[in-house]
């Protein structure tokens, strides 16, 4: 059976869309905040993650975890939006993380590393987060951050396509299992890499695999495959996009063998 967060069950074989249409105008504002992106990164010759790079500089302490997450939270509510999780979205997170107590983890799509270092702070002091971004300048820029926060040890940023890295995280990184995943990357490309993870034998009974936006932009193959498959327990939480103010879906699937 699926679990959802209100209680309602359903049986495999009644797919619940979790997409979540969004109206014209809030279309256009999003639109309008991508434009003004480009024509900053243009202008400055960087990216949002390098601007958010500098402001945390300027507003936490090097090692301060806790003051480096609100001033990441910060620039976005008052400068500029950008792909991260959110104070709404990460208090949910924390509270899956800190259910499962995870050791081993795996996150697809670094973007400024902040949902690394959120799960870093959560882990054991022998716990180790492989995260994986196809993006070099984003790369870069997590990097510089995850070092500023004092989680180098923890936290290893592997840059490239997830499917062609994820096969290799056994031969290259001794990886067995992991006891956490987080899905955050290009939302196509979620049931890809999903199957890659279980392909590789990566997921043991009891993992927490979770995927995020299924409600906007979404991602239906995804969003299907976990509920028809009889290998995961699911539950799915409402969660909202800060600043933009969109719905949007949170999915919690526990690895069943």
């Amino acid at each position: 059976m699926l679990l959802l967060r209100n209680g309602t069950n359903y049986h495999r074989s009644e797919f619940v869309s979790h997409l979540k249409p969004i109206s014209p105008i809030k279309t256009v504002a999003i639109w309008h905040i991508a434009f003004w992106h480009k024509v900053r990164d243009i202008i400055g010759r960087n990216t949002p993650c390098h601007r958010i790079n500098a402001f945390v500089k300027q507003n936490a302490q090097r090692g301060d975890v806790p003051a480096i997450l609100q001033a990441v939270d910060t620039y976005c509510r008052d400068k500029e939006w950008i792909m991260h999780l959110g104070q709404q979205k990460a208090e949910r997170f924390s509270e899956i993380v800190q259910d499962c107590k995870p050791k081993v983890c795996l996150e697809l799509g670094t973007y400024c590393g902040y949902s690394a270092i959120l799960l870093g702070s959560m882990l054991p002091d022998d716990g180790k987060i492989y995260t994986v971004e196809f993006d070099k300048d984003f790369v870069r820029a997590a990097q510089e951050l995850v070092e500023y926060a004092g989680m180098q040890e923890k936290i290893t940023i592997l840059q490239g396509d997830a499917g062609e890295v994820i096969p290799t995280l056994r031969e290259k990184h001794s990886v067995d299992k992991f006891d956490f995943v987080f899905i955050d990357h290009h939302k196509p490309l979620y049931c890809r890499e999903l199957k890659h993870i279980e392909a590789g034998k990566y997921v043991r009974r009891g993992t927490v695999v979770v995927g995020d936006d299924l409600g906007w932009p979404g991602s239906p193959e995804y969003d299907a495959y976990i509920q028809k498959s009889p290998s995961y327990q699911n539950t799915f939480y409402d969660t909202k996009i800060d600043m933009l103010g969109i719905s949007d879906v949170m999915a919690k699937s526990i690895y069943l063998g």
